[in-house]
């Protein structure tokens, strides 16, 4: 046997004669299954993260969608808020302006009812002449 290793020969288990040694021949079957096996996993994380990818670039739309929604209902919410102290503004001045209607009445009725008071005392004196 050592003579046919000298040129190359081998024989392996069930006595055929092969060109190269049956330990390498073995471990080459076995490194083209592990490389073949290698292969397939690779492929399927290839697909695990293409479909990653997909869902995370449908949730980023997602996401933005949702971030311009709120920052429309922010800026109604802003707009709602500033129109409210906007018409706070004006029903403060309307108040003020009855208020100050209302003392201009107070005081003109406190004018007449003197006024009145002495019409009456006039009225009351020149009956009591005659």
């Amino acid at each position: 046997m050592d003579e046919l290793k000298k040129f190359g020969l081998f024989i392996d288990d069930i006595y055929r004669l092969r060109v190269q040694d049956p330990s390498i021949a073995t471990q080459k079957i076995e490194l083209r299954h592990e490389c073949l096996e290698y292969s397939r996993n690779l492929q399927h994380l290839k697909s695990l993260i293409h479909d990653f990818y997909k869902i995370s670039k449908t949730f980023a739309k997602d996401v933005e969608l949702e971030k311009l929604r709120a920052i429309g209902t922010q800026n109604q919410l802003k707009t709602m808020s500033q129109h409210r102290q906007a018409e706070q503004q004006v029903c403060q001045s309307k108040i003020m302006e009855q208020t100050v209607k209302l003392e201009r009445l107070k005081s003109e009725y406190q004018y007449l009812q003197r006024t009145e008071t002495e019409q009456q005392e006039i009225i009351n004196i020149f009956l009591l002449n005659q």
